[in-house]
């Protein structure tokens, strides 16, 4: 019977696959230039690239440092930092990334490989702005998704929750899965915390006009005076109107009717398949 793969095992399939990784988006980058620059040289962005080429040495030496350290410590201490989270980067601030050696290497090689990403794509030889910023933002797109974090089998913090829980973590997990897709949607908070007309949006007033686009709101005053011209606020078609008046303390529709305005905001329609065939002027039109 053949033993189980030891621990140096473990690391080095990790390391091929990022050297893998990264490789691959070499050829990517590659691929986009060529696309993005019809009848230029196809050799200007190639493996013998001085500036690809140094940014390649740079990635390996990184991660040979980060290899090294890891041979070189105990099977329960943690790999020497050679990548940190940026600031304000909160993927990784929970303890359990760093408890275990097999996660803090995860971590620090995501790092070191989304970090290179990045700099190939700001390194790449685009002068069109429009396909250099298509670049970043598809590096971005990329870097984000490969994330350890967002995986379960490599995400510590959801293996000692649902460990802590005895899997109720795991099963409420579902629940809001489950729930998700039958809303068709996403859902970023709790929906049951706000409830329109009892702690969101109580500002007092009536809708005075409609159409297949929108809703009229004319809020009723609470100063015995209020100013000849009205006031209109349209919020943008993607918010909701009461962004604009939430509860009462952080309002600005209340705000504004307490200065003494007649206050009229739109309230955009949820487009239905049944408009899909009206474009922006339409809803410009529809609204004036």
């Amino acid at each position: 019977m053949s033993s189980p793969p030891d621990q140096n095992d473990a690391f080095n399939a990790m390391f091929q696959a990022g050297n893998a990784m990264a490789q691959g988006f070499n050829q990517f980058v590659a691929q986009q230039q060529k696309s993005a620059t019809p009848g230029a040289n196809p050799a200007a962005w190639t493996a013998e690239s001085e500036a690809l080429k140094a940014l390649q040495q740079e990635w390996m030496g990184r991660h040979a440092q980060l290899w090294q350290g890891m041979l070189g410590k105990g099977a329960d201490q943690p790999a020497p930092q050679v990548a940190s989270p940026a600031a304000g980067d909160k993927r990784f601030d929970h303890p359990a990334w760093g408890e275990s050696p097999v996660y803090d290497y995860l971590r620090q090689a995501y790092l070191i490989n989304s970090e290179y990403m990045k700099r190939i794509a700001e390194a790449a030889p685009v002068a069109d702005g429009q396909t250099k910023n298509r670049m970043r933002f598809l590096t971005r797109q990329m870097v984000d998704a490969m994330a350890p974090s967002n995986f379960l089998a490599t995400n510590p913090e959801f293996v000692k929750k649902a460990l802590e829980t005895k899997g109720e973590s795991i099963q409420q997990g579902i629940q809001n899965l489950l729930g998700d897709l039958d809303k068709g949607r996403i859902s970023m908070t709790d929906d049951s915390a706000f409830e329109v007309g009892r702690n969101l949006a109580v500002t007092p007033g009536a809708v005075v006009f409609e159409n297949e686009l929108m809703q009229l709101i004319q809020y009723s005053p609470t100063t015995e005076k209020v100013a000849e011209r009205p006031f209109l606020m349209v919020p943008p078609c993607i918010n909701k109107y009461y962004i604009l008046d939430l509860q009462p303390e952080n309002s600005l529709v209340r705000y504004a009717v307490e200065q003494g305005n007649t206050v009229f905001l739109v309230s955009w329609r949820n487009v239905q398949a049944d408009l899909g065939h009206l474009t922006w002027e339409d809803t410009s039109r529809r609204a004036r």
